[in-house]
């Protein structure tokens, strides 16, 4: 008997639709908007309580009855992280990370203790590759002779351009 209700209650747990599971992509250095329901959230005029974590066990950021909160931040977080509050207002709850590491790859668990509300999200932090790679000969300045060198141009995905002479 006690087998069955647990299994009817993790098997409510995994089917109730606001307790959603996403993966997103995006490459190093960027930004990303991760969502904590897919649906508009009736307020009410509540003051709501938001806990989103990494990995289940670093705190990224917190809204404890409507009010921000980063005392319990962890530090790797700090100015990287923030809930939109013109959005909060909507219903909509979004956290906006910026500077991503690779480390910053996991699972982040967003709930709202009032409203029963969980939902997961599976960030995938890619690392920068070369997306542009050129060849270009190489002439000494003044005299146009050939200096046998090649020089390879890498132009990131972050906008840097790396120079290599290779001769």
């Amino acid at each position: 008997m006690v087998y069955r209700c647990c299994f009817i209650y993790v098997f409510v747990l995994l089917t109730r639709s606001d307790s959603l599971h996403q993966v997103v992509e995006v490459t190093e250095g960027g930004s990303v908007l991760l969502e904590c329901s897919q649906e508009s959230i009736v307020l009410e005029n509540k003051q709501l309580t938001v806990h989103w974590r990494h990995n289940y066990i670093r705190n990224v950021f917190d809204i404890i009855n409507g009010q921000v909160s980063i005392k319990e931040q962890d530090p790797a977080y700090k100015n990287r992280a923030e809930v939109l509050r013109e959005e909060l207002k909507k219903g909509n709850i979004f956290l906006k990370l910026t500077d991503l590491q690779l480390s910053d790859g996991g699972t982040y668990l967003c709930f709202v203790p009032d409203l029963g509300l969980e939902h997961s999200t599976q960030l995938v932090v890619k690392e920068r590759s070369c997306i542009t790679c050129t060849t270009a000969e190489v002439r000494s300045h003044g005299t146009g002779a050939r200096l046998e060198k090649t020089l390879y141009l890498l132009i990131q995905s972050s906008g840097f351009i790396l120079l290599y002479l290779i001769g």
